[in-house]
């Protein structure tokens, strides 16, 4: 198939669009992706020189040709963010309309915003195509877990927004089953039961390192979170749950990662004197393995919000391909699969407490191999990268025909 991809994220940025649609082509289909100048996830969010002024490029890695147009770098703050947005949103329309009919089906990749994915219906619309949405987060609902109301006006805005990208897409691919109940029950949508494509790990994670030794004492038992520290993730309650553990020496609390909400985590943790918590910053994904394999169990935790209850986050099946153990403050999905893996712990929300008791009883009384083996026997059950291929190859095939 001739494939295109519509995604605001891609390769040098850390999401697995790349990986994707890399996998595509070695499986024999011509990917085309149309994104934007990197800067997320770039240092200070910002864009790289050698992309730096440029209204347009195309260039091309490991066969897949590669589209970008420009757009307001994603820096910090709410203003830039939402900027960056609209930028990309407006900028890849217009590329969109300039494209020939030349694919046989389109890939919308939605992460946040949805918006990142309108050019694909642009596109599918205009050549009589039909796109399948891979949904990653919920919208509006991700503007609730990042603090607005749903009485504000971008929350209301969003949510026309929402319903008008979710209902134009010829099908919808989901991360989580429940995703569905939040397109009929609070967004009103009268769609399709969305195929169920949950996400799978790099094979990296799959592999046998070597420990990191880069401030874990394998002494003690290290807990550790991987991955963005945004006011989605709620890491702050991993900082609360460390001091309520300040005086148990033999539990380590790691940080692998950054983002928003980084600086006021190591803040908090300076204001409470922790010695107990180690942030590592933000690591190159290569590199990611060996903090894994330095840790006895992984954390996860999650805003209380809609999001959390439907979204299953990516670090867990990374978690899981690894081996490892999983202590969570959540519910919902992520909770469920937790249980029915029978893998690790959850408490609540939030729940720093409880967060503190669960790492307790893991330190005392789990048997960190027997849950990881049961971590790793569930994720080839479920999330493996062949199940995963197929799915989608089949399901974008259907929309070519």
């Amino acid at each position: 198939m001739r494939i295109l991809v519509v995604c605001q994220h891609y390769w040098p940025e850390p999401f697995n669009s790349t990986d994707v649609c890399e996998t595509l082509v070695q499986r024999g289909h011509e990917v085309t992706v149309l994104t934007a100048m990197p800067n997320t996830g770039m240092p200070r969010n910002d864009i790289p020189e050698e992309y730096k002024g440029r209204r347009f490029l195309e260039e091309s890695r490991n066969g897949v040709r590669i589209l970008r147009v420009a757009l307001h770098p994603r820096l910090q703050g709410a203003l830039n963010r939402i900027r960056n947005y609209i930028s990309f949103w407006r900028n890849a329309n217009k590329c969109a309309r300039s494209l020939q009919d030349e694919f046989d089906v389109v890939l919308g990749y939605q992460f946040s915003p949805i918006m990142q994915v309108d050019p694909g219906i642009v596109y599918a619309r205009k050549h009589h195509k039909k796109m399948l949405l891979y949904s990653f987060d919920l919208w509006p609902a991700s503007l609730l877990a990042g603090g607005f109301s749903e009485r504000s006006l971008p929350f209301r805005w969003m949510r026309s927004v929402s319903k008008r990208i979710y209902s134009q897409a010829d099908r919808i691919a989901v991360t989580s089953p429940l995703f569905d109940e939040y397109f009929r029950d609070e967004l009103g949508l009268k769609i399709p039961d969305s195929l169920y494509l949950p996400q799978y790990a790099e094979d990296i994670f799959s592999e046998s390192v070597e420990p990191s030794t880069e401030g874990f004492d394998p002494s003690k038992v290290n807990v550790t979170f991987a991955g963005n520290v945004g006011q989605t993730q709620s890491v702050i309650t991993i900082v609360e749950a460390a001091a309520k553990l300040v005086d148990e020496p033999n539990i380590v609390f790691h940080i692998v990662g950054s983002g928003s909400q980084l600086d006021a985590c190591q803040q908090r943790a300076r204001e409470l004197s922790l010695g107990n918590i180690v942030f590592h910053g933000r690591k190159p994904l290569e590199d990611m393995p060996a903090y894994y394999a330095a840790s006895d169990a992984m954390l996860v935790t999650f805003a209380k919000s809609p999001m959390g209850v439907y979204t299953l986050p990516r670090k867990v099946q990374s978690y899981l391909a690894a081996g490892k153990p999983v202590l969570a403050a959540l519910e919902g999905e992520t909770k469920r699969v937790i249980h029915e893996a029978d893998c690790g712990m959850c408490c609540g929300f939030e729940d720093a407490e409880g967060l503190s008791n669960i790492v307790r009883s893991f330190a005392l009384n789990a048997d960190a191999r027997e849950l990881g083996a049961n971590a790793r026997a569930y994720y080839e059950a479920h999330f493996s990268k062949e199940t995963f291929f197929k799915r989608l190859e089949q399901a974008l095939s259907e929309l070519a025909e």
